[in-house]
């Protein structure tokens, strides 16, 4: 049960690293727009300036930069980017914990994983810190052991995106599953004409689209495999467009350049399509006739897929991770084993000659975002953990 209004809002950090708008940005602003005020009042840190700011700000919610930071990449772990990742995080804890102090904020809340010192400083304040975790640490499982004793230790709550996050932490329980919620108001209900200007505008014509939506990465998106798979309906007489909606993250501009060559060493050139990163994306769910999530490695939950279910797009994804949880296997779409070319062409070839389940997917995949995957839900259970873990200080 959730408890009475507090007389006055309780004072709530969010820190978050990046401020693009992907999955963890995305699912940090939709709660922003649901939270209740008269219960929360949210103060929002960002390590960087980004399209996430001007629309928490618009949103009348304080937001604060800090650029030192200390957040888990690839990049900072290399070489001597270890060294300025090391130098922040006291700084880094030190600034945070000032600001919980002088603002006399009531619960630190993390909003994914990869940032260290929100926790440190929550514990030197005297203050709960609840820890949403959003990614999956298994390719990392030499520091996973120090980093989850990390987690729990410094975390009165552990919230995970999905069955397969929550599996990480020992003991079975450690974490609790709060599945990622969407509003289907932010989805257009008249699509058609949305879906004509979106492929007018590149050059899709009538051809058979199958999309992605996602930071490009191989591998850990997967990208590769769609190129591959558009390869070889070419070779079956079955060709389709490969819509890539995204862009590469800074340090990672190879991988787009690596699709792009691979297009062009399996003579598809003309087949692939790269919208670059788009601050709309329905336009381009609107365009596609299927959605494809291509992760190789385990994808923590997928937003995406649950947004193309909400723009009734049937969806191939692959088995593992967060989309056992989102996709009904024949019901919402199919799922394929990761990394298999072949598996993913037969696939799009199944639901190409069949209209009426493609169709039939869509629908039901927008009942089910309507009725499991509500972000009124997702406020609902993220306001209760809240007032739990306040009430443990």
């Amino acid at each position: 049960m959730i408890s009475q209004i507090p007389a006055s809002p309780r004072r709530v950090l969010h820190v978050q690293s990046n401020a693009d708008l992907y999955g963890a940005s995305r699912m940090l602003l939709r709660w922003l727009k649901q939270v209740d005020r008269n219960r929360f009042e949210p103060l929002v840190v960002l390590q960087e300036n980004g399209p996430l700011k001007d629309l928490i700000e618009k949103e009348h919610i304080e937001v604060i930069l800090h650029p030192r930071m200390s957040v888990i990449t690839r990049q900072a772990f290399k070489a001597w980017h270890i060294l300025s990742f090391l130098r922040n995080y006291p700084f880094s804890v030190l600034f945070l914990w000032r600001l919980i102090r002088r603002r006399r904020i009531e619960l630190v809340y993390s909003n994914t994983g990869v940032i260290l010192s929100a926790a440190l400083a929550a514990r030197l304040a005297g203050v709960p810190h609840v820890w949403h975790m959003r990614e999956w640490f298994q390719e990392f499982q030499t520091i996973w052991p120090a980093f989850s004793w990390y987690i729990r230790k410094f975390s009165c709550k552990i919230i995970a995106i999905s069955r397969a996050v929550a599996s990480q932490f020992e003991p079975p329980g450690s974490a609790v599953v709060v599945h990622d919620g969407i509003s289907m108001d932010e989805f257009p209900v008249l699509r058609e004409t949305m879906r004509k200007r979106f492929r007018s505008a590149y050059g899709l014509g009538e051809d058979f689209v199958v999309g992605c939506v996602g930071r490009i990465k191989l591998v850990r998106k997967g990208q590769e495999v769609l190129v591959q798979a558009a390869g070889l309906l070419k070779q079956r007489g079955r060709p389709i467009k490969a819509l890539i909606v995204g862009a590469p993250f800074r340090g990672n501009e190879s991988h787009l350049a690596r699709l792009q060559e691979m297009a062009r060493q399996l003579g598809i050139v003309e087949n692939v399509v790269f919208t670059g990163e788009l601050a709309d994306t329905c336009p381009a769910y609107a365009g596609m006739d299927v959605f494809t999530l291509t992760s190789v490695q385990p994808e923590p939950l997928g937003d995406v897929v649950m947004e193309a279910m909400a723009m009734e797009r049937p969806v191939i994804a692959t088995n593992i991770g967060g989309p056992l949880d989102t996709v009904e296997p024949g019901k919402t779409g199919l799922l394929v084993a990761p990394g298999d070319p072949a598996a993913l062409a037969d696939a799009i070839e199944q639901l190409m000659g069949d209209p009426d389940l493609r169709l039939a997917m869509g629908k039901a995949g927008a009942e089910r975002i309507r009725n499991q995957f509500s972000v009124v839900e997702m406020a609902q259970k993220l306001e209760q953990l809240f007032e739990e873990a306040i009430a443990t200080r």
